[in-house]
């Protein structure tokens, strides 16, 4: 948890201001919920994962135990379901807020997070999630930001092949553990101590371990392998959406990781993070979960969320506006006019001229009814 001081405060607030621009040119709308929940509404259904992240305290009002949020995309369903749920579908949202975590995460150490998203709620295509990850896509050159790839990762395979080959829970959570640390030896040795069944399904597996990297190898890959009728529907999705982005976005740069499965607590499809080639740092994530509250209907939805701290370190610097003093006595109203001009001003509350224009690190001074610089 750290403070943020001048200027980085001001670089993170403009940031801010232009990816919820762009979320707002294309119809999300802003909510903003509350920081803190009764435990039993903030950590619902499968968002119940992020359960272990989670600050309690006890509300000295009502006795009950509230939690500080640790994401805001699980109170976006909340909103979405309820106070919303009369609003027509696809409903498109944006968000920004902090999160509070017990502990950070292997992509940030930080327990204090701005995060700055969108969701789009009611909608159940390869269109939809396209249209998140080109959306994302839009926002990350608006902040000018770089050399940056969209990982596609498909947690769903995964459970999908295990269900169809009957895997035992503790040898599936075993293999699941080789397969995220891409120790395929050891995922292969696993396979053939599983039994008769699991051994039949190593060629495919084989191939599944390649299936990773370029967009276009992978989905050869995919489209080439023989899989049981879950996981081929899931595979197809994938291969759709991809097939949209080469399409409507040629120059975006896409990988994708079949198997990997690590850190998609509550997402039910199609998941993805956006990485930095620069400094390998992760300035987002997102994919495709369940909105809503036990008791509310459930909706699909998808979205993506940014992490400020990292966007911040690959954003170019805001224009500063140059700081003009103007010394004590001067009308507010004259100060009032070089604001609207696009100066700083910086009124002089005691006498002084241009020292005490150039101590408080100024650019030009009001002197003489005329801008000045300070020599």
């Amino acid at each position: 948890m750290t403070d943020v001081l001048p200027p980085f405060a001001l670089y993170e607030d403009e940031a801010v201001r232009k990816i919820l621009s762009v979320f707002g040119g294309y119809g999300y709308r802003l909510v903003s919920p509350p920081l803190a929940e009764f435990e039993d509404s903030l950590l619902h259904g499968a968002q119940s994962d992020i359960a272990c992240q989670t600050f309690r305290l006890m509300d000295p009002v009502s006795g009950k135990v509230m939690g500080i949020r640790a994401d805001v995309t699980p109170q976006i369903g909340r909103v979405a379901s309820t106070r919303l749920k009369g609003e027509e579908r696809p409903l498109r949202l944006a968000y920004r807020g902090h999160v509070l975590r017990v502990n950070g995460t292997q992509f940030s150490p930080a327990r204090q997070v701005l995060q700055v998203g969108a969701e789009l709620i009611g909608a159940d295509g390869a269109d939809a999630d396209a249209e998140i990850l080109l959306t994302a896509n839009e926002t990350l050159k608006e902040l000018g930001i770089e050399d940056y790839s969209f990982d596609l990762n498909l947690p769903t395979l995964f459970p999908a092949l295990c269900r169809a080959y009957s895997f035992d829970r503790d040898d599936a959570a075993e293999l699941g553990r080789s397969l995220d640390e891409k120790d395929f030896s050891a995922a292969l040795s696993k396979l053939r101590a599983m039994g008769k069944v699991a051994r039949e399904a190593i060629p495919l597996f084989e191939a599944l371990f390649q299936a990773y990297g370029e967009c276009g190898r992978v989905a050869r890959i995919l489209k080439s392998v023989e899989l049981p009728s879950e996981a081929a529907a899931e595979c197809r999705r994938l291969i759709g959406v991809v097939e949209i982005l080469r399409r409507e976005a040629p120059d975006m740069t896409v990988t994708l990781d079949v198997l990997e499965n690590r850190g998609f607590e509550y997402h039910c499809g199609i998941a993805f993070s956006v990485f930095s080639v620069r400094n390998k740092t992760v300035l987002g994530r997102g994919g495709r979960y369940i909105a809503g509250v036990d008791g509310a209907t459930s909706e699909p939805a998808c979205g993506v969320t940014f992490f400020m701290e990292n966007i911040l370190n690959l954003c170019k610097a805001p224009v500063r506006a140059e700081r003009i003093y103007v010394p004590s006595g001067t009308p507010f109203s004259v100060a009032a006019g070089l604001r609207e001009k696009g100066y700083a001003v910086i009124r002089g509350l005691k006498s002084g001229g241009r020292e005490e224009a150039r101590r408080l690190s100024c650019d030009c001074i009001f002197a003489d009814g005329g801008i000045q610089p300070v020599k």
